[in-house]
């Protein structure tokens, strides 16, 4: 197969080899002297210390001399380098101060070559992005030279750490992909740089503070992530026709979109919020909002306080819901919550348990619903769900370990679904005292227990891996 590939005329090897990631392109280099010539041709070039830097490293001095092997690395590649296109140039790079002229160099070099997808990510990886108070000054001024690069050329543009002065921007014909991170950002920063994106497709904010309040307003965009950004005290209106994805991850805040029905996909994370709070009422109203995704996810703290909202047993009008993944620990305490969304979703299809994402259980819960009393816990519940009974029927749940509430959930589904065609079972990898297989086993013994279960489908297969 390698003499095969090697074959072909270089312009096919030159195409291939700039499809795939600069490391993983670095490493055709040994496959012979022609290739060795061929991946220095590649037109997606990363200069990312990430490569270079091992994070697990303690000393801060000998951190700075891998950043310096990166920058004599990216010296002898701008040197060498004589293609006369750069389709896609990443720059990731910490603390760039003590090398300002090579960061300004890479760039520049980027620039002449007509490059179209542009990420400079000046970011430490040791950030905490869950901190509420961490804001890191931007490292790095977007260099003058940029703001005169034709703008019809620029498809994507990735700023972190980075000031940048929006009025020196020009119309940006082409961009369809702008993701800002670790910035201090305006209201009205944000909407003069959206006013002069008419082809925006893609807009990702990630922990960006000093905004009080977004108004997105863009015609062609179909994807937008808000990622813990802090200060968003008076929420954010979407005005975006063709949205189709959503991701928000922060607190709890107000939310409006005005054109409901695009919405394909949404997750909503509130792992920011530290306390138990009830924001019940608020938490359905953000459910409307996505009311008509098919792809809902949602985090622990969601079903720890929706409960919380006055007189409601469910979201009304119910969810779209088709595919609902839940961010959960199965604790008791989120049991209402799990099922106020199986009451909600009455066309759910498929329910994903993701049990190794991290979760905050609050020891301040105070719903007045008695926990020894719930459908997942007796015997003969007093519910059960038109969905389950009628549309669901796939089951996934990842990182199983066999606790008697994940036991207690999975025997509802199994004694209830009754069109239920597949439950998948994959357990937890972690890593016991004897090694990974020592616990490994134990799960995998815990999962057998749910063969044993009285089925309501007969066509429902269990697979545990």
């Amino acid at each position: 197969m390698e003499d095969i590939i090697s074959s072909m005329p270089k312009d096919i090897l030159f195409i291939v080899v700039s499809l795939l990631p600069f490391k993983e392109a670095a490493k055709t280099s040994i496959l012979s002297r022609k290739w060795r010539l061929i991946w220095l041709a590649t037109t997606n070039i990363e200069f990312d210390e990430r490569h270079f830097v091992k994070q697990d490293e303690e000393s801060e001095e000998n951190k700075e001399n891998q950043r310096r092997d990166l920058i004599r690395f990216a010296r002898r590649w701008i040197r060498s380098y004589e293609e006369p296109i750069i389709h896609k140039f990443c720059l990731a790079f910490s603390y760039p101060a003590n090398h300002a002229l090579d960061m300004q160099h890479c760039i520049r070099f980027a620039v002449a070559r007509g490059v179209k997808v542009l990420d400079l990510d000046f970011s430490v990886p040791s950030w905490n992005e869950m901190s509420l108070e961490d804001h890191h000054a931007a490292f790095f001024d977007l260099p003058f030279y940029v703001y005169t690069y034709p703008a019809e050329n620029l498809e994507s543009l990735k700023l972190f750490s980075c000031n940048f002065l929006v009025a020196r921007f020009k119309i940006f014909r082409a961009l369809k992909n702008l993701s800002l991170g670790w910035a201090n950002l305006t209201t009205s920063v944000v909407t003069a740089l959206l006013t002069k994106c008419p082809v925006l497709e893609s807009l990702s904010l990630k922990r960006c503070w000093g905004l009080d309040y977004l108004d997105i307003s863009a015609p062609s965009l179909t994807s937008l992530v808000v990622d813990k950004c802090l200060d968003l005290k008076r929420g954010i209106r979407v005005d975006a026709r063709t949205l189709r994805f959503l991701k928000y991850s922060g607190r709890v805040i107000s939310l409006r979109i005005e054109y409901l029905r695009s919405i394909v996909e949404a997750v909503l994370d509130f792992g920011l919020e530290f306390e138990f709070s009830d924001h019940g009422e608020l938490l359905c109203d953000f459910c409307v909002e996505v009311g008509c995704s098919r792809v809902l996810t949602i985090c622990s703290y969601m079903l720890q306080v929706i409960p919380t909202a006055e007189d409601r047993l469910s979201i009304e009008p119910p969810l779209d819901v088709e595919h609902l993944t839940l961010k959960t620990a199965l604790d008791a305490k989120e049991y209402y919550g799990i099922t106020f969304f199986l009451s909600s979703c009455p066309y759910l299809k498929t329910l994903s348990i993701d049990l190794t994402a991290p979760s905050r259980i609050f020891e301040e819960y105070s719903i007045d619903l008695p926990l020894d009393c719930h459908d997942f816990v007796m015997s003969k519940p007093y519910v059960v769900y038109p969905c389950v009974s009628s549309t669901l029927k796939v089951v996934e749940v990842k990182g199983f370990k066999g606790g008697e509430n994940e036991l207690g959930a999975l025997r509802y589904f199994i004694r209830h679904g009754s069109v239920l065609e597949k439950m998948a079972i994959s357990v937890s990898k972690e890593e016991g005292p004897a090694g990974v297989f020592s616990l490994v086993l134990q799960y995998r013994q815990k999962a057998m227990q749910l063969l044993q279960f009285r089925r309501a489908s007969l066509s429902l297969a269990i697979v545990i891996s």
